[in-house]
């Protein structure tokens, strides 16, 4: 698979200083991409790597002064984003033949949009929905009344349990688990005491949540990610937890119940967050 620079820079709305024929085959960091590759920078403090790559394309931005060292350049507003953009040209995501296979275990009154894909020894109980477009991978677990959208990705080992509902285009890494159980208890006479937790798991369109996190259901009311989230590996939200519109929560971070998180937040590694607090639209929480 190859391109002219010209081809590639229509579909980034990029504007070709050089040779607009030179022809790309494939993409590459600036450090080892060869004549034949496309890399990027995306800004000043990376313009020196530039001059001494061998790279034959280039996307930088707009306004960036660079020696090109002989490359085809590529000028757009976001090379990152041009960059990726580009990845699912040369790297097609490969698509899940639809249908169900003869290992999954289909629960009654089970609901399959078209071009569904329902992967090896699956476990879809009773009254799950899917919506069209969606792959459940391998020995993913789909609970009881759970609701699941349009072109839903789960990987391999994925847990959605009971009464989840999920948006379009959600997308869970192995090992995620949806929905599981609060941690909720009070002091009885003989120890303590489970408080059963009856509340949803809600997950809204474009939400991500990456390998072996966690996300618990609410006590009564609802544990809510909004829309285009993205969660890292390996993070815990706790139960009736609101996190809010486009936030990223990276990899190790632990909210406990109840709390509140504003749109557009930033939550470094590791970070932690005691029960019952809001934190605001737009807050950067460092590692």
């Amino acid at each position: 698979m190859e391109y002219s620079v010209q081809e590639l820079a229509e579909r980034v709305d990029g504007r070709v200083e050089g040779d607009p024929l030179r022809r790309v085959e494939g993409l590459a960091p600036v450090a080892s991409a060869g004549p034949a590759d496309l890399t990027y920078v995306v800004g000043a403090r990376y313009a020196r790597y530039v001059a001494g790559s061998r790279a034959g394309a280039i996307l930088v931005p707009t306004d960036l002064d660079v020696e090109p060292n002989g490359a085809t350049l590529i000028r757009v507003s976001s090379p990152e984003l041009a960059f990726s953009r580009l990845l699912e040209m040369f790297h097609p995501s490969a698509p899940s033949p639809p249908g169900v296979h003869a290992t999954a275990v289909i629960g009654r009154d089970v609901r399959l949009g078209e071009r569904v894909s329902v992967g090896p020894y699956a476990v879809l109980e009773d009254g799950v929905s899917i919506g069209p477009g969606s792959t459940i991978g391998a020995h993913v677990f789909v609970g009881r009344g759970a609701r699941l959208g349009a072109e839903v990705r789960a990987d391999p080992g994925c847990s959605i349990f009971e009464g989840a509902v999920l948006g379009d285009r959600v997308r869970l890494h192995g090992g995620a688990r949806i929905s599981s159980d609060g941690f909720g208890y009070t002091a009885g006479p003989e120890g303590p005491v489970k408080i059963r937790q009856v509340g949803r798991c809600v997950l809204e369109d474009d939400v991500e949540v990456g390998c072996n996190s966690t996300i618990d259901r609410g006590s009564l009311g609802d544990t809510v990610i909004g829309r285009g989230t993205k969660i890292d590996n390996l993070v815990h939200v706790g139960h009736n937890c609101r996190i809010g519109r486009n936030c990223f929560v990276v990899a190790q971070v632990g909210i406990a119940g109840s709390t509140v998180v504003g749109d557009d937040a930033r939550l470094g590694g590791q970070v932690g967050i005691a029960g019952h607090l809001e934190i605001g639209a737009g807050a950067s929480l460092g590692a």
